[in-house]
């Protein structure tokens, strides 16, 4: 039972479908009433060379279409086609001018059964900016890497410099000329002529504008790759007999571009000359290096930071006690001075490690008798320590034999 009500259900379901398609097809083709519809037509701008000759040139939409308000019975409205109207702008019958410009529209063409309703008042607004020529660079963006143990130097153009042509405001946007080069997986050199497209500083292209040449021919020198060590040349002696400890480059090596009979005739790139006698502290220096001819820097300026360490020389003053040896028994003595003032000189590390009882400073009264004495003032300094001078080099020594001798 229920099933057989579905079944009515659907029936009648139906029978109301087709009802309504029989009720549509009457009244669109027996009483077709009168209907209104609006329709995007596209606009034809004829005797564009008007502009040319006044150095102007449209902006903004390539395509320009206008909304036509049309009228007719369903059957006719409902089956035309923009393409069944021919609607144009004649450039010559205006006078046009920089900036915005309202240009009438003529209907050319339109089906007999359709009336327009708005073609009194069919108007289209186009923008005009003046043509302008400039002159920009060419920048050629290298895209991939070379195979392996190649190394791509920079790239060789003709010209540096390209003129562009376009509406002003476009034009005035272009930043750069750019060619695109893949050299992925190179392992020779890439010569090829590459496309040039306008660009503004975001890296857009910028449409509307032509570029003369449109093409370069674009060389890249693939070149094979050596990884040498660096010498560092020095020249001159360090300040007050300092020595050299080390002189540590960094980085130690570079790698170097160039054809492979080159390469394979350097093992070592050396540097400018270091003058030793202009460094009075250990420091890092920068310093050049000098490629050989037809030899090219891989990742470096050409730079290089280089670690000098070194013990200098310095003097130092010290005050020392005079001492006597070899004084003969029962005899006082009596010295007109018992300080001598002695300055040293050597290696930073090795003076102020120096300790006084490293020193000797002595008068020798061996075999002298009582009485009065010029005696020379002896001081003895270990290896490495040099004796600059001292004070006094000699001193007055009375002796004095002592009673109960």
């Amino acid at each position: 039972m229920e099933e057989k009500s579905k079944r009515q259900q659907v029936i009648i379901k139906v029978c109301c479908v087709i009802a309504s398609f029989v009720l549509w097809l009457y009244i669109f083709n027996v009483e077709n009433p009168v209907r209104e519809r609006k329709l995007v037509v596209p606009v034809q701008m004829v005797n564009k060379d008007i502009l040319a000759q006044s150095k102007l040139v449209p902006v903004g939409e390539e395509n320009i279409s206008i909304t036509l308000d049309i009228r007719g019975n369903a059957s006719d409205i409902y089956s035309v086609k923009p393409e069944d109207f021919k609607l144009e702008s004649d450039l010559s019958a205006y006078v046009v001018k920089k900036g915005e410009n309202r240009i009438p529209v003529e209907i050319k063409k339109s089906p007999g059964s359709i009336r327009i309703v708005n073609n009194e008042n069919l108007w289209i607004s186009i923008n005009l900016d003046e043509i302008i020529q400039k002159t920009v660079s060419v920048k050629v963006i290298v895209e991939g890497k070379a195979k392996e143990g190649f190394y791509a130097e920079q790239p060789i153009i003709r010209t540096e410099n390209v003129q562009i042509t376009g509406p002003q405001q476009d034009a005035n946007s272009v930043n750069r000329v750019v060619a695109i080069c893949n050299i992925k997986d190179a392992s020779k050199d890439i010569n090829i002529t590459a496309s040039l497209k306008p660009e503004d500083s975001s890296g857009n292209i910028v449409k509307n504008v032509s570029v003369k040449p449109d093409s370069l021919q674009v060389i890249v020198p693939i070149k094979n790759i050596k990884g040498v060590p660096i010498s560092v040349k020095t020249q001159g002696n360090l300040v007050n007999g300092g020595v050299l400890k080390s002189v540590v480059p960094s980085p130690e090596k570079i790698d170097i571009s160039g054809e492979e009979e080159i390469l394979s005739n350097i093992n070592v790139l050396n540097t400018e000359i270091i003058d030793l006698g202009k460094l009075t502290e250990n420091d890092t220096v920068e310093i050049k290096v000098l490629v050989p001819k037809g030899v090219t820097l891989v990742n470096s300026n050409g730079i290089v930071k280089v670690k000098i360490n070194f013990d200098k020389g310095i003097q130092k003053t010290l005050s020392l006690d005079i001492k006597t040896i070899n004084v003969g028994n029962n005899y006082s003595i009596t010295m007109d001075n018992n300080k001598a003032d002695l300055t040293i000189s050597g290696l930073e590390s090795t003076v102020n490690n120096l300790k006084i009882e490293d020193l000797s400073c002595f008068v020798d009264l061996n075999n002298l008798a009582e009485g009065e004495y010029d005696v020379p003032v002896t001081i003895n300094v270990p290896d490495g320590i040099s004796k600059v001078s001292q004070q006094p080099t000699s001193i007055k020594v009375t002796i004095k034999k002592t009673t109960g001798g």
